[in-house]
C-alpha cells in the first residue's frame, strides 16, 4: 500500500532477465536510487529494533525496583504473621501458668520462652511485655486473662532509599484467658501422693453445686473404698480416680476427669498473719470446764503459760471478730463445747494441732469484708508447719461457713456440717481423708469468695 515501507530482504534481480544486457547510464542512475532506497529500509527496519533496548534498558530499574518493593512487603506481611503467632503462644503460655495458680515469674517466663520458640527474634525485636490482667481491650481487668504484645524491628532493604530509617517497627497483639472453670468444694494440693483425697467406711458425703479435685499425680489420686456414697457434680485428678464405681454417683458429668492440668492454690498467695504476744488470759478464757459461758476477743495463744501446750475447750466460747492466733499449742475442742464466732480467723502456726471432737456445736463464720485480707478464710494453717495432721469434727448442726486451708497437712473430716444448700464450706489440705458423714456447698458469694476451679482450658480471646 502507498505509503507503507515493509521490511524484507533486498535482492538485485537481472535486469530484464536476461545476462550480458548492456545498461544504460539512465538505467544504471535507476538501480543505484533503487539500492540507496533498499539500504534506508533496512536501516529504519534496524531502527526499530534497536529503540526496544534503548526502552528496555530506560524502564528495567523501575520494573526491578518495583518487584524488589513487593518482595520486601511480602516480606513483612509473612513476619508479622510470624509475629502474630508468637504473640499467640506466649499469651497461651503465659496463661496456662496463671491458671495453675503460678506466680508472675513462672508466667513471665513461659510467656517469654514461647515467643522466643515460636519465632520472636530477639536479635532484633523488643522485649516481651506481658501484663496480667489486661491493660486493654475487652478483657481488661479481668484477672483471669494475659496480654502479650510483641514488637519486631525488621531491617530495611530496598525501602532504604526512601526512608532515613535502616529498620520498620511491626507489632502483634494477644489475650488469652482462663476458662471453663467449675467450682471445687474439696481440694488436695498435694503432687504426688497416693490416696490425696480418700473416702473410705461407711463414709457419705454430699457435694451441692461443686466438684472434688486432686493435684496428685498417682493413680489413686481420688479412692474410694468401702460402702461410701459420694454424690458431686464432678471429680477431676491429675492422674487417676480409683474405685469410683458404686461409690461415686456425678450429677453434672458423665465421667470422672482424669489427666487434668495442675489446679491453682487459691489462698497461696496470703502472706501468714503476725503472731503477737502471748495472751494469757485469752489462753485462761478458752480452758475452760463444760457449762461455762465466755466472750473472748482476738490474740494469741501459745505453750507458756498455765497448761503448757494443751488447749482444751469444753465450754461455751463466743468469739469477738478478728484474728486468733494459736502458737505451738495443742487445741482440743472437747464435744461439751460450743463454738459461736462471726468475722472471725483462725490461724495455726509452730506445730499447731487442732483436734474437734464429733460432738461439739459449731458455728463459726468467716470474715465477708473485702478490705480484710483474709476475707472467707475461717481456718488457715501455716504452711510451714507440714506434715501435720487435723481432726475436724462435728455434729449435725456444726456450721463452718468459710474456707478451711491446711496447705501442707492432712485433714481428717469425719463429722456432719450443716446440709444447707446456701451454706459455703471449701475444704483445701495437701491431703483430705473423709470417713463419716458430711455436707459441702460452695455458694460463697455472701462471704466475696470463689471456689478452687477445677477442668480449666485456655482460650485465645483477642
Amino acid at each position: 500500500m502507498a505509503g507503507q515501507t515493509t521490511c524484507r530482504s533486498e535482492r538485485k534481480a537481472p535486469v530484464n532477465g536476461r545476462r550480458g544486457f548492456k545498461r544504460s547510464s539512465k538505467t544504471q542512475a535507476s538501480e543505484q536510487r533503487i539500492s540507496l532506497t533498499g539500504q534506508l529500509k533496512v536501516y529504519l527496519c534496524d531502527a526499530k529494533k534497536g529503540s526496544v533496548a534503548i526502552m528496555m534498558g530506560l524502564s528495567m530499574p523501575v520494573i526491578v525496583g518495583f518487584c524488589a518493593l513487593g518482595a520486601e512487603i511480602i516480606f513483612w506481611q509473612f513476619s508479622q504473621r510470624t509475629l502474630q503467632g508468637a504473640a499467640d503462644a506466649a499469651a497461651f503460655s503465659a496463661t496456662a501458668q496463671l491458671a495453675q495458680g503460678r506466680d508472675s515469674t513462672a508466667i513471665d517466663t513461659a510467656g517469654g520462652n514461647a515467643a522466643y520458640a515460636s519465632g520472636l527474634d530477639p536479635a532484633r525485636a523488643n522485649a516481651p511485655a506481658i501484663s496480667y490482667p489486661p491493660g486493654t481491650g475487652a478483657f481488661a481487668g479481668n484477672a483471669r486473662a494475659v496480654e502479650v504484645n510483641l514488637t519486631d524491628n525488621l531491617p530495611r532493604l530496598f525501602t532504604k532509599i526512601f526512608f532515613n530509617t535502616d529498620t520498620v517497627q511491626i507489632r502483634a497483639r494477644a489475650v488469652a484467658s482462663v476458662a471453663g472453670g467449675r467450682p471445687s468444694c474439696i481440694l488436695a494440693l498435694s503432687k504426688t501422693a497416693g490416696r490425696a483425697v480418700s473416702f473410705s467406711g461407711s463414709s457419705e458425703l454430699e457435694l451441692d453445686g461443686c466438684d472434688i479435685a486432686s493435684n496428685s499425680v498417682a493413680d489413686d489420686a481420688i479412692d474410694f473404698t468401702g460402702a461410701t456414697d459420694v454424690t458431686a457434680e464432678c471429680a477431676s485428678a491429675v492422674g487417676g480416680v480409683d474405685g469410683e464405681n458404686g461409690s461415686l454417683t456425678l450429677t453434672d458429668c458423665a465421667a470422672v476427669f482424669e489427666g487434668t492440668r495442675t489446679f491453682p492454690d487459691p489462698y497461696g498467695h496470703l502472706a501468714t498473719p503476725a503472731v503477737g504476744a502471748c495472751d494469757g488470759g485469752l489462753k485462761s478464757d478458752l480452758n475452760v470446764s463444760p457449762g461455762t459461758d465466755r466472750t473472748v476477743n482476738p490474740g494469741t495463744v501459745c505453750s507458756s503459760g498455765g497448761g503448757g501446750p494443751n488447749v482444751s475447750i469444753k465450754g461455751d466460747i463466743d468469739f469477738n471478730p478478728g484474728v486468733y492466733v494459736f502458737d505451738g499449742v495443742n487445741l482440743n475442742i472437747n464435744s461439751t463445747a460450743t463454738l459461736r464466732g462471726e468475722d472471725v480467723m483462725f490461724f495455726f502456726t509452730g506445730g499447731t494441732t487442732i483436734n474437734i471432737n464429733g460432738g461439739a456445736d459449731i458455728e463459726l463464720v468467716a470474715s465477708d469484708d473485702p478490705l480484710d485480707p483474709y476475707q472467707g478464710l475461717l481456718f488457715f494453717a501455716d504452711p510451714a508447719d507440714a506434715g501435720l495432721d487435723h481432726v475436724l469434727n462435728g455434729n449435725s448442726s456444726t456450721s463452718f461457713t468459710g474456707a478451711l486451708y491446711f496447705p501442707t497437712a492432712n485433714v481428717q473430716f469425719s463429722g456432719t456440717n450443716d446440709a444447707n444448700p446456701n451454706a459455703c464450706t471449701l475444704l483445701v489440705a495437701d491431703t483430705v481423708e473423709f470417713t463419716g458423714s458430711s455436707f459441702f456447698a460452695s455458694d460463697c458469694t455472701s462471704l466475696g469468695i470463689s471456689a478452687a476451679e477445677t477442668a480449666q482450658v485456655v482460650l485465645i480471646v483477642e
